[in-house]
């Protein structure tokens, strides 16, 4: 099984599409690229200024993994970059948008949640470096801390990561572990090796249980692959959800969960 990090989904309800679209190209200086109608719903491609492209995909009934089921957004967070910290807070207390309070990550930088569109739960990363620049984008990007997990014990999580998605570590603590998984974009695009960042993050005295948040990280497989990476996770016993859409001539994907009910999306599609 090959497993490379391929961004994500925000999610929404079909009623909301479009003011969805509208909201995030308002506040956080988006681009919309294109929004089509698709045999598994809405989807909007939103371009971010400086780096990677975010799709608002609908809520779907229909389809068990687009469902919407209650509002326990779990501990997966994906990582988005703010640029300009100060003007940022600024201008979203302005508006009205709430945040949550800023913690400080292992890496040294300052993280926070957004309360986004219908409450879609945006964590957002300071990248000093990028100070002054985008003025007027209020998200710049994905953050070079791609995914953020929490956990109840890193020693087995870092495990089950190695085991069952392949990711590489790079450093284990008692509080924190980074691991790395190779980025899709570039390996399908470029034919260039390049590693995106996961973070696992033990959380003491909080629940854990099986969550579907508004804001899905997700692993691309190739379409030759898609059966048969399936049929090992069930395999395994890791139970993967009901496959929505085709991978022989289009978009598919599945759901399974970690230890400690941490959603895992994995889609595949057509390489352009």
């Amino acid at each position: 099984m090959i497993f490379r990090w391929d961004g994500g989904f925000i999610m929404v309800s079909w009623e909301k599409f479009k003011e969805g679209i509208e909201w995030y190209t308002k506040h956080f200086g988006w681009t919309c690229i294109d929004s089509v109608v698709t045999p598994v719903g809405k989807k909007a491609f939103l371009k971010m200024p400086r780096l990677g492209v975010v799709t608002l995909k609908s809520f779907e009934g229909d389809f068990e993994h687009f469902s919407s089921d209650g509002d326990f957004e779990g501990h997966t967070r994906v990582g988005f970059e703010v640029a300009n910290l100060d003007a940022t807070l600024s201008y979203l207390e302005k508006e009205g948008i709430e945040v949550s309070n800023m913690i400080t990550l292992p890496t040294g930088q300052v993280s926070f949640d957004i309360h986004a569109f219908d409450n879609a739960r945006i964590t957002v990363i300071h990248n000093k470096s990028l100070e002054g620049h985008f003025p007027e984008a209020k998200v710049t990007g994905f953050s070079d801390v791609n995914v953020r997990i929490g956990v109840k014990n890193i020693s087995k999580a870092v495990t089950w990561y190695q085991e069952n998605l392949g990711l590489k570590l790079v450093e284990q603590h008692d509080n924190y572990a980074h691991l790395q998984v190779e980025d899709a974009y570039d390996w399908m695009q470029l034919s260039q090796v390049f590693y995106d960042n996961i973070l696992l993050e033990k959380l003491d005295e909080i629940t854990y249980e099986k969550a579907n948040p508004s804001v899905r990280n997700y692993f691309d497989v190739r379409p030759e692959l898609f059966y048969e990476t399936y049929s090992k996770l069930k395999e395994k016993g890791l139970e993967p959800s009901e496959i929505a859409g085709n991978p022989g001539n289009g978009w598919a994907g599945f759901h399974f969960f970690d230890l400690d009910g941490n959603r895992i999306n994995v889609w595949s599609y057509p390489a352009q």
